[in-house]
This record gives C-alpha cells, sequence and structure tokens, in this order.
C-alpha cells in the first residue's frame, strides 16, 4: 500500500460524487471523501495533520447533517384520513409534503352551533375551510345561502381584504381547519406555487359561491 493510498481514494470518490447528478449521493459521496483522507493525515504522516484532520471532519459533519436532511424530505409522506379528506378537497394538485406545509399553518377547530365565523363591518383575521358541518351567511334578515363540507369561510373577503358586509353563523356544528390570514398571507408570498393552487382553490370556491346565490 503506497502512502498516498488514502488520499488517492479519497479524490477518486470525490470525481465520481461530481459526476453523479443526484445531489444526496453527492453530499454522501463528498462525506466519504473527507473521512477516507483522514488516515493519510492521521497516520502516514510524520506528525498529525491538524489543519486538514479538522476541515476534513467539518466537511464530513456537514455533508452527512444535509444528507440527512435530503433523506428526510424525500421519504414518502402518509397522510392521514383526516388530512387527505383535506387535501382532496381544497389542494388535489399539492404534494402530500407540500400540503403539510399548508396544514400546520392552521389548526384543526370545532364551532357549535350560533357561533359567529364572520361578523358583519369587521375585517376578516382568518379563513376557515370546512370539513364538516354547515354555516349560514346572511346580510341582515336576509340568508344568502349555506357552506357546507369543503367551502372556505371567508374566501371572498381574503381576496379583496374588505370587511364584511355579512355575517357567517354555524347552522350545524362544525369541524374545520383554521387559518390566519397573515400567516397564510406571508407563507403564500414566500413559495409562488402554493401560492397559484392556493388561488386557484379560491376561484373554485368563489365560482360555487356564486352558483349559490344565483340559484338563490
Amino acid at each position: 500500500m503506497t502512502i498516498n493510498f488514502f488520499l488517492n481514494l479519497a479524490n477518486v470518490i470525490l470525481v465520481v460524487g461530481y459526476s453523479v447528478r443526484d445531489i444526496l449521493w453527492l453530499r454522501l459521496l463528498a462525506a466519504a471523501s473527507s473521512l477516507i483522507a483522514l488516515p493519510y493525515y492521521f497516520f502516514l504522516q510524520p506528525t498529525p495533520l491538524r489543519t486538514p484532520i479538522l476541515w476534513s471532519i467539518l466537511f464530513a459533519g456537514i455533508n452527512l447533517y444535509q444528507s440527512w436532511r435530503l433523506y428526510l424530505e424525500r421519504r414518502p409522506v402518509k397522510l392521514t384520513p383526516e388530512e387527505e379528506q383535506v387535501r382532496h378537497l381544497a389542494f388535489p394538485d399539492l404534494p402530500p409534503r407540500k400540503f403539510l406545509q399548508v396544514l400546520d399553518l392552521g389548526v384543526w377547530t370545532t364551532e357549535e352551533t350560533g357561533k359567529r365565523l364572520i361578523e358583519n363591518g369587521r375585517v376578516l383575521d382568518t379563513i376557515s375551510l370546512l370539513v364538516q358541518g354547515k354555516v349560514r351567511v346572511a346580510h341582515g334578515e336576509r340568508v344568502l345561502g349555506e357552506l357546507t363540507t369543503g367551502d372556505l369561510v371567508g374566501s371572498a373577503l381574503l381576496m379583496t381584504g374588505v370587511p364584511a358586509e355579512v355575517d357567517a353563523v354555524v347552522s350545524e356544528p362544525i369541524k374545520a381547519v383554521r387559518w390566519e390570514v397573515a400567516t397564510l398571507q406571508k407563507y403564500l408570498d414566500a413559495n409562488p406555487e402554493i401560492r397559484v393552487a392556493m388561488l386557484r382553490y379560491l376561484s373554485r370556491d368563489l365560482a360555487g359561491k356564486v352558483g349559490l346565490l344565483a340559484d338563490g
């Protein structure tokens, strides 16, 4: 075994790493290259080369940590039945991992009959996706219609930002996912592809409500 065996092997592995297209394999091979070079710096020198040793350990640590993160991001995502229901209702175009990011921004909530979700004259600060139950929408004494499973309470107000001109009151106990408008908008600003999916859903939601009002 020549004195340069470990160093040459480390460089060959690094060259292989640079030739692959998958970033995970690149990082794993780069980490392996750094670790394989250590015996050369430790044992095959008159005195251990402390600086290369420290840098090799640092490079290996960084690449192993990033490899672990990539592995976690690539693991298959298994949704619960409730999560799958929400995805089917509102975000069928989103990959499961992206959908979970949106879902994690909100909270699951239940409300009893009579709870007011939207109040006439107030600016909306939360929106809710109905997973179960019904919400009655009224303007004064006139009932405009009922929102049911799959409807978004506050979609029109979310898009316009104007104060509400209607009241939305739970008419049948609901289960919903609720998002803070400010938090959701901040996330959408940072994730344009999710914004496109959200706007697509809002458009469908609004079209359904327009049809409901027309029938009424």
